[in-house]
């Protein structure tokens, strides 16, 4: 025998297939529940219960169907490999983030000429206050 790559086919909204099924089977039996043969006590009053019970059986039989799916998939998955962290490993990247921008060096004629302009600005913009 040659060995073969099993590959599974898996639905992509496989999660909403198990919720949707298991809802469905939650209301399938809330349905049996409020049905004659709870309250009689009975299972001879099955013909009056049977839509609850076929959607109950049906949904049951879909859930399981979905879940051995999920299940099978997850298996076939490869397993991940985590890369291990170091605390230096952290500490690198986490030394590369915090650090301060570079600054600029400003020579004191620059840093001068910078408050001048910001004064004179200041001045202007007040006097046009001073106007209105």
């Amino acid at each position: 025998m040659a060995n073969a790559a099993v590959e599974i086919k898996v639905p992509a909204d496989i999660e909403y297939r198990v919720i949707g099924n298991a809802l469905g089977l939650m209301i399938a039996c809330g349905g049996l529940l409020g049905g004659m043969m709870i309250s009689q006590g009975s299972t001879d009053y099955w013909r009056e219960d049977i839509v609850p019970l076929g959607l109950a059986f049906l949904l049951a039989f879909r859930l399981m169907r979905s879940l051995v799916m999920t299940m099978a998939a997850a298996q076939a998955l490869p397993a991940r490999s985590v890369p291990s962290v170091s605390r230096g490993d952290i500490h690198q990247e986490h030394a590369s983030i915090g650090q301060l921008p570079e600054t600029t060096n400003y020579t004191p004629e620059q840093v001068i000429e910078e408050v001048a302009k910001r004064i004179e600005s200041q001045k202007a913009n007040a006097a046009k206050r001073a106007v209105k």
